[in-house]
């Protein structure tokens, strides 16, 4: 195939503070030199629009209790161990606070024990968000293994503790 062509503007100021506009010579693989000068999308997308509307992403998506919980958690992740403190817990997952996150999608083992209690819960669970603001501290993280022992002691500390969203 033929390589893409298109056209660019060369502009130039005229002495009467006018602008002269004159197409220049062919240019493979170029863009417009100006891309303000190029008309704007007039067309009105409603598709996109109802797509933005209807974003899941908009307020809060979370379908269980959540229970707020300051305590220490060991995270390993590979041959690293880390101590994070927790903001909050539920069933599907829990949020560390202050803290430097990893990348979305790593997958770390988690051991704490709720207030109260003597029993360790052991977790694996995937990094699923990461905050956008400025400091960058904290991020959540989603249950990918939890024994049914460990699930049953979870959900009973959100029946006493958690709040429904």
């Amino acid at each position: 195939a033929p390589p893409r062509r298109c056209w660019t503007t060369t502009v130039t100021l005229s002495r009467r503070g006018g602008v002269a506009e004159q197409p220049s010579d062919l240019h493979t693989q170029r863009m417009p030199a100006d891309r303000r000068q190029q008309p704007r999308r007039q067309k009105n997308d409603s598709t996109a629009t109802e797509r933005r509307h209807a974003d899941r992403r908009r307020g809060d998506r979370r379908r269980t209790a959540r229970a707020p919980l300051d305590l220490w958690v060991e995270e390993e992740k590979g041959d690293e161990l880390y101590f994070r403190r927790t903001g909050n817990v539920s069933m599907g997952g829990l949020y560390f606070e202050q803290t430097i996150p990893h990348t979305t999608g790593t997958l770390v083992r988690l051991r704490f024990a709720l207030p109260g209690e003597q029993r360790m819960i052991e977790a694996q669970a995937e990094i699923v968000n990461t905050p956008t603001v400025v400091d960058g501290l904290g991020m959540g993280l989603r249950f990918v293994s939890l024994s049914d022992e460990d699930q049953l002691a979870l959900q009973a500390f959100l029946d006493e503790h958690g709040e429904l969203p």
